[in-house]
């Protein structure tokens, strides 16, 4: 209901997601929503869809040498990787993120040995990390920096490198400007760490409750967690 306020108001209403467009947008269409969006930024900035005009930019891909810079950089860490394909998801070793990103995103699992893999370009390298190796892998990339990149936890499960000129606050102030706004007239809800950039580049950043500390931090703002609908709030 309070979506379809603003809506009615011409407030522009996006999606900013680490989800492919094709994934996001069937999500939104399972929960009612798409028909109010008035855009899409996927894939953590890489693409955004203008869906008053049905534009779709991509923007600062990784390059084959890119994702094997990344994969080659922290391979002592012995971490099942995936890369994203235009129909398929690829991935050294098959496993329960594997088989749900797989089925999330309506991509063909192929298991196989990344550093062999022929292509030109992929959004990002994902790496699988539980409750042991998520902590390893953050004070690895502390000790480890890999200049020319970003990284951060998208889910749980899900550690993620993209170009550092990525991400999706520049995502989301590109699509902003697509409308005609500027970015102190954005407003923005995160709750993740691949939040974090979105909430210190707009001119409002609300951090959902659910939130780490370090995107509270950074935000304006803290309303109610997810299950609290802190949205509408």
């Amino acid at each position: 209901f309070t979506l379809e306020l603003l809506k009615e108001q011409g407030i522009k209403l996006c999606i900013a997601t680490g989800r492919p467009i094709k994934s996001a947008r069937l999500a939104m269409k399972l929960h009612g929503l798409d028909h109010l969006m008035s855009g899409y930024v996927c894939n953590n900035g890489i693409d955004t869809l203008n869906l008053t005009n049905l534009h779709h930019h991509s923007h600062h891909e990784l390059k084959k040498k890119d994702a094997l810079t990344i994969l080659n950089h922290v391979k002592e860490l012995n971490l099942n990787a995936m890369i994203y394909g235009s129909d398929h998801l690829y991935a050294f070793r098959m496993d329960d993120t594997v088989d749900r990103i797989s089925n999330q995103n309506d991509l063909a699992p192929i298991i196989t040995d990344l550093y062999e893999l022929d292509f030109e370009s992929t959004p990002k390298v994902l790496f699988i990390v539980d409750e042991v190796t998520s902590p390893l892998i953050h004070e690895f990339m502390r000790e480890h920096p890999l200049p020319g990149y970003q990284w951060f936890i998208s889910q749980s499960d899900l550690f993620e490198f993209v170009s550092e000129h990525a991400g999706k606050g520049k995502g989301v102030l590109n699509l902003a400007k697509e409308f005609g706004y500027e970015s102190h007239q954005v407003l923005a809800y995160g709750d993740a760490e691949n939040d974090h950039e979105m909430i210190s580049m707009v001119g409002h950043g609300v951090a959902m409750g659910n939130g780490d500390d370090v995107l509270k931090n950074i935000a304006q703002e803290v309303c109610g967690t997810n299950d609290e609908d802190g949205v509408a709030y």
